[in-house]
């Protein structure tokens, strides 16, 4: 019978030491459920930051296309008459890159106010 009661006083303690190694698991798993809730909302917060900032980057995006569609397109041909030049010295431009002219498929063309800003560019850049 003593053998019995102290097989049953040492599965007691073993009983009591998986309780505390139970409880003290619990409390690190709540420590980290924790730090995590925080960190869920942090990253809620910046997520909702750059959407904000995306929505920002839209209508600027937005805005300056618009800009973009109100300008008239030159083609070759609009800009060799504005300029009074031929083909050739049209190619020689490109080729010399004092005109940068945008391409869709092989059609070229610019927006008025780039044309200008180029131009005014290659003469700063020969005085």
């Amino acid at each position: 019978m003593e053998n019995i009661l102290q097989q049953l006083v040492i599965e007691i303690a073993r009983s009591n030491d998986l309780s505390e190694k139970q409880y003290e698991t619990f409390l690190v798993q709540q420590a980290i459920l924790q730090k995590q809730g925080q960190l869920m909302e942090l990253l809620q917060r910046r997520f909702g930051i750059m959407e904000d900032l995306m929505l920002k980057m839209c209508e600027i995006l937005d805005r300056d296309l618009l800009s973009l569609l109100d300008q008239p397109l030159l083609f070759k041909q609009d800009v060799m008459k504005k300029l009074c030049i031929s083909d050739a010295t049209f190619r020689n431009y490109v080729a010399d890159e004092k005109l940068d002219p945008m391409k869709l498929g092989k059609t070229e063309y610019f927006f008025a106010r780039d044309l200008a800003k180029q131009l005014l560019k290659t003469r700063k850049g020969h005085q």
